[in-house]
């Protein structure tokens, strides 16, 4: 039996978060994971840290992201592929343009600076974008960082400052011991904590619905398409109502976007990517940035994420069972992930912390 004062299930974004966190305060903490770390959504994903179209309420969380992306790369020293380039939020059709219109509205609510940009203003932005583009806001907060990098990076911090990582470690159960605190099994392991936190993601409510929390998920399969390397052109992170894109400092074109892949967790772990919507999502890209049909695709891929209702994180304890916490994010939880965490935290301590029902 291993034991130890906090443990953290999950190594996503979130829990590999929550544990450098943990530890940065000087807590035991062991972190475990089914696989490897990072190997789903928080993998994943095309690494877009935008602002302009996260829900009102959750905002204020995204905003307090991004300062935490900025801490991990520029004060902690910990290379997530950080890099705030400001981004553009473009609308092609005049139907769509009361988005910008709410964008400006719950922005100036949270005193965060937006600009709204005519067709000519984006011109000055992106030389390379099409006349199609006839509208859009820039927020200079928005960024990206790398995914292939970021979570291994900040669980090797977490690491270095005590704490431990088991992977492998698929949870089956969870239940209280007599003593206090509580055990969680795997195959081939258990683990005593005094206090556990469940950041699982998309497998979350599997250890969290017998423990009487009940978190809706609608099961997605984002897809993200990469290019050959490039020389630099595109300064901002560009998104659409359909769209995500950007240029990575290595010079590679993410294209992401709504549409989706296909699995079904339900019936097997395979995720795999939608040709037509594929295609979709480049000709988009194609249309706003036309050079792009120069570059040559080198891979696509898919994962599973958990949108809820609300499009809002879910953090809380366990009522039932006080000492068992989660942290499951609902919409752009890569993006969202680190703040998730500290909010995560902030409820173990007992402090005020992000909660749906308030927000």
């Amino acid at each position: 039996m291993k034991q130890t004062e906090y443990l953290v299930i999950g190594a996503g974004i979130v829990g590999c978060s929550a544990a450098y966190f943990l530890a940065k305060d000087k807590k035991e903490v062991i972190i475990v994971d089914r696989t490897y770390p990072c190997n789903e959504a928080s993998g994943v994903n095309a690494g877009g840290l935008e602002l302009l179209q996260q829900p009102p309420k959750s905002l204020p969380l995204h905003v307090r992201a991004a300062e935490l992306w900025d801490e991990f790369q520029n004060k902690e020293g910990i290379d997530v592929g950080y890099h705030r380039t400001g981004g553009l939020y473009c609308i092609l059709k005049e139907e769509d343009l009361h988005i910008l219109d709410e964008q400006e509205e719950r922005f100036a609510k949270n005193s965060l600076p937006i600009q709204r940009l005519n067709k000519e203003q984006v011109k000055e932005k992106v030389p390379s974008i099409c006349d199609n583009v006839i509208a859009a806001n820039f927020s200079p907060m928005s960024g990206y960082s790398n995914p292939l990098k970021a979570g291994v990076s900040v669980l090797m911090a977490a690491k270095k400052l005590g704490a431990e990582f088991m992977d492998h470690q698929a949870i089956t159960k969870i239940e209280p011991d007599a003593g206090g605190g509580y055990t969680a099994y795997s195959e081939n392991e258990e683990f005593h904590a005094r206090k556990i936190l469940i950041a699982c993601g998309i497998r979350s409510p599997r250890l969290l619905d017998p423990l009487g929390v009940h978190i809706e998920l609608e099961e997605k399969h984002n897809m993200i398409t990469v290019t050959e390397k490039a020389p630099h052109f595109i300064d901002y992170t560009i998104t659409t109502p359909t769209m995500t894109m950007k240029q990575t400092a290595e010079g590679s074109i993410l294209i992401g976007g709504g549409r989706e892949g296909y699995g079904d967790l339900a019936v097997s772990e395979r995720k795999d990517v939608s040709i037509n919507g594929l295609c979709f999502n480049v000709r988009e890209a194609q249309d706003i940035i036309p050079s792009l049909k120069k570059l040559s695709i080198l891979r696509s891929w898919s994962g599973f994420e958990g949108f809820t209702p609300e499009r809002l994180p879910y953090i809380g304890e366990a009522e039932k069972y006080p000492g068992i916490y989660y942290a499951v994010t609902g919409f752009c939880g890569y993006c969202i992930g680190p703040a998730a965490a500290e909010h995560a935290i902030r409820c173990m301590n007992g402090q005020d912390y992000f909660k749906v029902k308030e927000a």
